[in-house]
């Protein structure tokens, strides 16, 4: 799995013309087909894609290419799950999140369920991004639990991303960080920093 941007046509453009590496190699991808097609539920409308497969040249292994805007394994848009997170994170509760992201509450009690299993690495991962992105970039300040934490180093990796890279939103920063691996359910779902 490859993060890429929103944009399908550049996204096809750099695959075809050898700019997008392989993860594990570094070596260039090729097109290789298409993945199955998968339906990204968002507030500002469900849309319905068909992601690019391609293969390393080097390695010879296949990746599947995911646009910045959703997660590995996870049907709804990264805003959204970043919306509830940062919902929790203030105090609310994961009823009153789902009717205000318009999911079932299931769904986003799910969410918050792994978001606080892996909140320490979250915290861990994002704070050395921050700093990587930004040097000068002091302490995060704590915010009064480990899942609040976990959801203000997101802010100071996006905040720094931004500095340093242009105009993203945060939340998509947050799912090229980690690889699109935010929630997932491996043991190691990050890409190792650095």
């Amino acid at each position: 799995m490859l993060i890429v941007g929103v944009d399908a046509v550049a996204v096809e453009s750099d695959l075809v013309s050898g700019r997008l590496a392989c993860p594990g190699c570094g070596v260039g991808l090729r097109p290789w087909g298409h993945a199955r097609e998968r339906e990204l539920r968002s507030r500002a409308g469900n849309q319905r894609r068909v992601p690019r497969r391609s293969m390393c040249a080097g390695c010879g292994v296949t990746h599947v290419l995911l646009a910045e805007d959703g997660l590995v394994r996870r049907r709804d848009a990264v805003a959204d799950i970043g919306d509830a997170l940062t919902a929790k994170a203030a105090g609310s509760g994961h009823r009153p999140i789902a009717a205000r992201v318009g999911l079932p509450a299931a769904t986003v009690r799910g969410w918050l369920r792994r978001f606080a299993e892996v909140a320490e690495r979250v915290r861990a991962h994002f704070t050395w991004w921050a700093v990587a992105l930004d040097p000068m970039f002091g302490a995060v300040t704590p915010a009064g639990s480990s899942f609040a934490d976990a959801v203000a180093a997101i802010g100071a990796a996006a905040s720094a991303a931004v500095r340093r890279l242009g105009p993203r939103p945060a939340w998509q920063v947050a799912s090229v960080l980690s690889g699109g691996g935010l929630l997932s359910n491996t043991s190691c779902p990050w890409v190792a920093p650095g």
